[in-house]
């Protein structure tokens, strides 16, 4: 009788071992994918300053206020830019300590992506996809930028689960004070954010049924709120006058461009080679959703995934043809935890030999393109401003001008560079007057290229970040100068030196500019 009655709590017993083991194992693995972010980060360590890092150094080095007046003019809210101040005040004013901020974000974000693909899918789903985040190439690369798009990550994240959780029914006042809280904090970080809380307002609308009696009267509270804090914002950008004065000019969206976005965010950055390998598989990766959906019916946290990457990408995409150009990769970074749920849950739904090798294999090609995107100089991304200033002030002498275009990209120039040769840009600009970037004038270029370089022996001009008018520039100096010297440091970021005039007096003028 005994041996009857011991074999269900052997059972239990072996049960909970299970159990317990279940849950180490979600502990370790969400504990590694948290670790991983900053052992990935030593393979950025020695990348060089970029354009939007340089305008964020430039920007925070101010007082509280001004730096609030500059970003009104940025077409960015202040919240990250305040936060970096202080940081920087307080862990020191270097590129690796503005740089870890991001950094902590991002890894900040690794449980919580845990937390809200529990709470969707379970354990299993949820520990895939907590993989998938830590290991973007996408991902890591932005939390090595001195920029608020990790910052926008965590956020959003955090407004998702408590979203998901109201979704389920839930009453409790910390999580609709979490919310609230979460997207006001969103709203200040980057203005992308309105199209998570878009996405959210889209699946109440259609699923209002599964919330708490009185969650539209709390939801209009939020909204209320958050309207009474962000119109003092838009007042002062509006009267402010200066937004979009240095906002680079940027192209519509093709279909291209769609669902390139899609292959960054798990792929990374890569050369026209790769992306035309990696966009030839989207159909195969089409077929296998479809199929996979076949397979099992829509969850309803199925439906609010979809909906949080489907309306931010329609509204960027469309409005880019409506409005202006907005649609840019890292705008919409805040879709990929969604977009890793939702890929994993996919996996989730076929044999589990098939789903383990397929599992297996997406990691190895998403690893594959993080190693790419690390080691090839001519990333599309990777901007070499510090290998250029750096010959910039090995051999640029005070005889000789520098001279820059796209004119924003003054601020990675002036940050490194500290030789005597004197710095300006095409279309001339000043950075500190008011007033836009000046448009560029063809019928001004000898008179602006003649003040730029009165006297002096040889002219080195940098060339990036093409605004329509780049080839224009260099072919008024192929026309009428002798190149001497051209080197491309990374992509679309090419130096050339021009021997202006011989009968240059050097001594002359060494003497003068002293």
């Amino acid at each position: 009788m005994a041996s009857i009655t011991a074999r269900p709590d052997a059972r239990i017993a072996r049960a909970a071992q299970a159990a317990d083991l279940s849950r180490v194992a979600t502990i370790a693995v969400v504990s590694l994918a948290t670790l991983a972010p900053l052992a990935l980060a030593f393979a950025f360590r020695h990348e060089s300053l970029r354009l939007d890092e340089a305008q964020s150094l430039w920007q925070v080095s101010r007082p509280a206020r001004a730096i609030i007046a500059i970003v009104a003019g940025d077409v960015h809210v202040p919240l990250y830019h305040l936060l970096l101040h202080a940081w920087l005040l307080a862990a020191g004013d270097t590129v690796a300590v503005a740089r870890l901020l991001s950094l902590l974000f991002f890894v900040a974000s690794v449980p919580l992506v845990y937390l809200l693909g529990e709470r969707a899918y379970g354990r299993r789903v949820a520990l895939f996809a907590v993989v998938l985040f830590a290991l973007s190439p996408f991902m890591n690369w932005y939390a090595s930028e001195i920029r608020m798009y990790t910052m926008l990550v965590f956020f959003t994240v955090l407004n998702q689960y408590c979203f998901l959780r109201l979704a389920e029914g839930e009453r409790g006042r910390g999580v609709w004070a979490f919310y609230g809280v979460s997207a006001l904090l969103g709203a200040f970080t980057h203005y992308f954010f309105f199209l998570n809380l878009l996405a959210e307002a889209v699946y109440y609308l259609f699923r209002r049924e599964r919330f708490a009696a009185g969650s539209l009267r709390r939801f209009a509270s939020i909204a209320a709120m958050l309207g009474l804090a962000f119109i003092p914002w838009a007042w002062y950008v509006f009267s402010v006058g200066t937004a979009g004065f240095e906002t680079p000019a940027l192209a519509p969206p093709s279909a291209v461009n769609l669902f390139g976005a899609f292959a960054e965010f798990f792929f990374g950055f890569q050369s026209d080679a790769v992306n035309t390998v990696i966009l030839s598989l989207w159909p195969v990766t089409v077929i296998l959703g479809v199929l996979a959906l076949r397979r099992r019916r829509m969850q309803d946290a199925t439906e609010y995934l979809l909906i949080a990457v489907l309306v931010p990408f329609a509204i960027a995409f469309f409005g880019s043809f409506v409005v202006t150009p907005v649609f840019v990769s890292r705008y919409l970074i805040a879709t990929i935890p969604a977009l890793c749920l939702l890929v994993a849950n996919l996996l989730a739904a076929y044999p589990p030999s098939f789903a383990a090798a397929t599992r297996a294999g997406l990691v190895g090609l998403v690893a594959a393109g993080f190693a790419l995107e690390v080691v090839n100089p001519l990333s599309p991304v990777k901007e070499e401003y510090a290998s250029a200033v750096a010959y910039l002030s090995a051999h640029a002498s005070a005889q000789d001008a520098i001279v820059l275009s796209a004119p924003f990209t003054v601020y990675p120039v002036e940050y490194y560079y500290r030789g005597p040769a004197t710095i300006s840009t095409l279309p001339a600009w000043d950075q500190y007057a008011y007033g836009p970037i000046p448009a560029f004038d063809p019928a001004k270029l000898p008179a602006e290229i003649a003040n730029a370089t009165a006297g002096d022996q040889d002219v080195y001009l940098l060339l990036s970040y093409d605004q329509g008018y780049e080839s224009k520039i260099r072919d008024y100096f192929e026309s009428h100068y002798q190149r001497l010297y051209e080197h491309t440091y990374s992509h679309d970021l090419t130096l050339y030196v021009y021997r202006l005039r011989y009968d240059t007096n050097r001594t002359a003028i060494a003497t003068a500019r002293s």
